[in-house]
């Protein structure tokens, strides 16, 4: 599958979760903040909750993206994963589709692409994603 079969506005659910074996230096959702198209579209569920284990906000990042910005999104997985050394595992799905991908510091962001194009391929045109 090409860049060119993603339908650019339809939305991809994912869940973003980061394997460390200390915290990171940037933690990831500041570091994908720092663009501005995701600011709005990631969150980290577990901001403002109390008494949960140091560094549980790191762990576990939701976003809802346009399929057009996953190129983007992936480059920037990418170049966290390089400069932190560490590895975040990807959920995406779109409607009933789901992929997990893994992104390490051996990824190319060009394949975590055409990974998830071959999930999103398999639903359905006009198939929405369940509420995050």
């Amino acid at each position: 599958m090409s860049e060119a079969s993603l339908r650019p506005d339809r939305p991809v659910r994912l869940l973003l979760a980061t394997r460390a074996t200390h915290p990171p230096r940037v933690p990831l959702v500041t570091w994908l903040h720092r663009r501005p198209e995701f600011r709005a579209a990631v969150r980290d569920p577990a901001a403002g909750r109390a008494g949960g284990r140091p560094g549980f906000s790191d762990a576990v990042i939701i976003a809802v993206v346009a399929q057009g910005l996953l190129p983007g999104l992936f480059n920037l997985l990418q170049s966290w994963v390089d400069q932190q050394r560490h590895e975040v595992s990807v959920r995406v799905q779109v409607g009933d589709a789901e992929v997990e991908l893994q992104v390490n510091g051996r990824t190319d962001p060009a394949k975590l692409l055409e990974q998830a194009t071959r999930a999103l391929s398999r639903t359905e045109p006009g198939g929405d994603l369940p509420p995050a």
